[in-house]
């Protein structure tokens, strides 16, 4: 693959950190400068010094760039054996409401801790950002995806020690006879980056289609809309009052009693008495 492409086809825009950068060659002797900023066994990612990114095979390099990136992959973050504990629970109750005399509602809850097992005596995990997101998908319009939550814990793991993260229970309200933007939660995606340099540490993803859409996914925020390719719309989910809604004030929100008009009292007012 040509640099030349590598720079038209980058990937995303990255925090601004101080460059590091070295020259790397391809097969076909075009170099640039570029410093790593994740590697797996087959793909290398660089950040040029523009800030842009680009992925490329590793097998695309110079034999030189390639042992390069192997022995950077071993030094840079230590040997972690990571495993999600998701316990998800569904409920279902029908109430009445403004818009239906019966309708069905769905309650989602998600519980999730995270296990960091350091497999390297020798080094320890820097401070680490994990960030975890729940996806929604529209029950109207499959093409629609909406940022349910966000959450972010800060970790350190010492060599050959276990540290387990623990996120706030994550509750999500919908129903399939909606006709005003319910989503229900289709998976969740987690992504640790180490705060010092901005190195990938961890990714994961639920299902294959988050897992395939997984860096778009992390450059959105809270509340945000999406396409079926998880790219912004440009539109953010409901806000103001109904941000602070809780799934368990809903039959009372909804209550279709809050919406009625007190009837109109027609007595006549009793004429004032009047003492000589």
């Amino acid at each position: 693959m040509k640099f030349s492409l590598l720079l038209v086809a980058a990937m995303s825009f990255l925090p601004s950190t101080s460059i590091k950068a070295r020259p790397f060659t391809n097969a076909e002797g075009k170099t640039l400068e570029a410093e790593i900023v994740r590697a797996s066994a087959t793909e290398v990612t660089l950040r040029m010094v523009n800030q842009r990114t680009a992925t490329v095979k590793i097998s695309s390099l110079s034999e030189i760039d390639q042992a390069y990136v192997r022995k950077w992959v071993i030094s840079q973050i230590p040997s972690l054996r990571v495993t999600p504990n998701m316990v998800r629970k569904t409920t279902k109750e029908s109430r009445k409401s403004f818009f239906s005399t019966s309708t069905r509602y769905y309650r989602q809850n998600y519980e999730l801790e995270v296990d960091f097992q350091n497999n390297d005596n020798s080094k320890g995990l820097d401070t680490t950002s994990l960030k975890y997101m729940l996806i929604g998908q529209s029950v109207n319009d499959p093409e629609k995806h909406r940022i349910l939550g966000v959450q972010t814990e800060d970790l350190e793991v010492a060599p050959g020690e276990k540290h387990t993260v623990v996120f706030e229970k994550e509750q999500n309200t919908y129903s399939e006879a909606s006709s005003y933007g319910s989503y229900k939660c289709i998976g969740f995606v987690l992504y640790g980056v180490r705060k010092k340099d901005n190195r990938e540490v961890y990714r994961y993803a639920s299902t294959p289609q988050l897992e395939e859409a997984l860096y778009s996914i992390i450059q959105l925020g809270e509340r945000d809309m999406a396409d079926q390719n998880f790219q912004p719309t440009g539109e953010r989910g409901r806000s103001s009052r109904r941000e602070n809604w809780k799934p368990e004030d809903l039959p009372e929100i909804l209550d279709p009693r809050r919406r009625e008009t007190p009837p109109k009292d027609n007595k006549r007012p009793s004429p004032p008495i009047i003492i000589k």
